[in-house]
């Protein structure tokens, strides 16, 4: 009686099992993996990060008589980029380049002068008082020409407090003041950022940066265009989601590329992928992945089967499918946790 029992709870067991994976599950969610033109590329998105960055400011306080530019202009190294009001210190100069004329003048006769009475005090013409007052003179000249040298020296310096010149080709990020402000010592005038040694910075997971390798040649692509570059940092440790920064400098410096920007980066790579599928479809089982393939359909009816996947890099909540799938497969892209295998499903 008890073996009847048993075998007849079994059996009851077997039908409750057989119907549950027989019940249709509708109202779900599928991709169909599509050709992809990217498969001998890992693709990630980067930021534009500019090495030099700096806001530039007066060394003097003033009027702000010149300031051209405009948020986004390109300026070349040493080009003037604003200027102070500053007509009393031209005024000054110009003073003291005529005195420093004038001591000049004054150096180069009493040098004159001095060489000639050399020449009779050699020959014992003339007496070692007279040579000596021509030998002071010239010294006195000379001296006097030194220091109205060093006075046009600081007041050169003091116009160039006036001066904000580009310190690198660098565009105009930002600007903070017009002509006609004030500006007072330190105050920021423009904020520059050089456009030389252009460079994009990456994340990428764990499961890719060991294939990575220094100066790997990597292609990046904004509006259309591509940008030659290759890896030149690659991170030992990582951030707090599990993501490892690459550092990729492009081969020549490109104006249009400004800090900041998005753009897409291509990695060449031996592992050819299939195609980009969202997380949400992948299952992870321990150290392996997998996802619900939808089987056998016919009639809008089919059947549920757990394939087993590799998978590439993991960007901006995407898998790439690196081995598993074929094109035009249907997977189930989300809900996985009520899907089981060999269930009927309804598209």
């Amino acid at each position: 009686m008890n073996f009847i029992r048993i075998i007849l709870l079994a059996l009851a067991i077997l039908c409750f099992s057989g119907c549950t994976n027989n019940k249709e599950i509708k109202n779900i969610s599928y991709i169909k993996i599509p050709d992809t033109n990217n498969s001998d590329y890992l693709e990630f998105y980067g930021n534009v990060k500019s090495q030099k960055i700096a806001d530039l400011s007066f060394e003097s306080e003033g009027k702000i008589i010149f300031i051209p530019y405009m948020k986004g202009d390109f300026i070349k190294k040493g080009q003037v980029i604003a200027r102070l009001d500053g007509e009393l210190y031209k005024i000054q100069r110009k003073e003291q380049l005529a005195l420093l004329n004038s001591a000049k003048i004054k150096k180069d006769r009493s040098q004159i002068y001095f060489k000639r009475m050399d020449i009779l005090h050699n020959s014992g013409a003339i007496s070692d008082n007279d040579w000596e007052e021509a030998y002071y003179n010239f010294k006195s000249y000379t001296q006097e020409e030194k220091a109205q040298e060093e006075k046009l020296q600081y007041l050169n310096k003091q116009i160039s407090y006036n001066i904000i010149t580009a310190p690198y080709d660098c565009y105009i990020a930002e600007k903070y003041k017009d002509t006609g402000a004030y500006a007072s010592v330190g105050d920021p005038i423009v904020r520059v950022i050089a456009t030389g040694d252009t460079q994009i910075e990456i994340m990428v997971d764990s499961n890719i940066v060991n294939k990575l390798k220094l100066n790997e040649k990597v292609i990046a692509k904004y509006n259309n265009k591509d940008y030659l570059g290759s890896i030149k940092h690659i991170s030992t440790t990582s951030t707090n989601d599990g993501g490892y920064l690459v550092k990729i400098l492009l081969d020549k410096n490109y104006q249009i590329l400004k800090d900041g920007m998005t753009l897409s980066v291509y990695i060449p790579q031996k592992e050819k992928y299939r195609a980009k599928i969202p997380l949400t479809s992948i299952v992870f089982e321990n150290d392996e992945k997998w996802v619900y393939k939808i089987t056998d359909i016919k009639d809008n009816i089919g059947t549920i089967k757990k394939e087993k996947i590799t998978i590439g890099a993991i960007n901006n909540n995407e898998a790439q499918i690196t081995s598993g799938l074929n094109k035009n497969d249907i997977i189930i892209s989300k809900d996985t946790d009520r899907i089981k295998p060999n269930s009927k499903v309804r598209l």
